[in-house]
This record gives C-alpha cells, structure tokens and sequence, in this order.
C-alpha cells in the first residue's frame, strides 16, 4: 500500500515534469517564432535581418517568459484529477491549457476600470501550449488517476 502510493507520487511527478517541460518547449519556439515576425513588423528593419527574427523572437520570448511562468494553476489542476480519480483525457487536455491561458489572464495589467486584453493569437499559443502539455499529462499519468 504504502510502495504503490510512493509510487503514484513518482509517476504524477515524472508526469508534471515532462508536460511542463512539453508545454515550454511548444510556448518558446511558437511563441518565438510569433514575436520574431512581430518585431520584424513593427521595426521594419532590413530584409536580411528578417531570416534571423526567428530565432530572436525565441530569445525575446523565452527571456520575458521566465518570470512569468508559474505551476500553480497547473499543480492544481492535476491535484484536482488525482484526488477525484479522474482518467479522462478531455480533462486533462482542458485543465492544461486553461492553467496556462491563466498566466496572461493573471497578467493583465491596465487602470483597473479598463485593463488591456492580451493578443488573440498569444492566447491561442499559450491555451495550444497548455493542450499538449495536459495531454503529455495524461499518457503519463493522468490515465491511471
């Protein structure tokens, strides 16, 4: 009893592990690649800069995704799933890309009567990003809840 919950702990961690690692792997190179095109756009710089905005996008981007990154939404949804036994894939795919689409949520910042909305297409790259992380969840860990 005490080694099969021993070993749950070590699964639901392993698990955790490998779809936040999932989750910012897809965040920084899509993400990146987003904010490179964008910077190239708005800074209309020379065309042979644009073949290396790419990869500056994912520099930018993973340099102002760090501080922001938290687990908490996310630790407590897989929380959620373990303590009601939940096996079920949609749920695992939905909790991890409404805990991600948390972090710009939470971000908002503004006057407080009218606070700024993040962009639609970053909501979309974060809420894609929390799917495959909720769903490498889920074939790790989630199926045996």
């Amino acid at each position: 009893m005490i080694l099969r919950t021993i070993g749950r702990f070590i699964i639901v961690a392993i698990g955790f592990i490998l779809a936040l690692t999932t989750s910012l792997i897809m965040l920084v190179l899509v993400g990146g690649r987003e904010l490179g095109q964008g910077y190239v756009e708005t800074v209309n710089l020379d065309p042979t800069f644009s073949l290396f905005a790419d990869i500056w996008g994912v520099v930018l981007f993973a340099a102002a995704l760090g501080p922001a990154l938290t687990i908490l939404p996310a630790l407590a949804a897989i929380i959620i799933g373990e303590v009601a036994r939940l096996r079920s894939v949609v749920y695992y795919t939905l909790a991890g890309g409404a805990a991600l689409i948390a972090l710009p949520l939470l971000y908002i910042t503004g006057d407080g009567i009218t606070a700024a909305m993040p962009n639609t297409r970053y909501m979309i790259i974060f809420s894609a990003s929390g799917f495959v992380g909720g769903f490498v969840y889920w074939l790790v860990a989630g199926r045996k809840a």
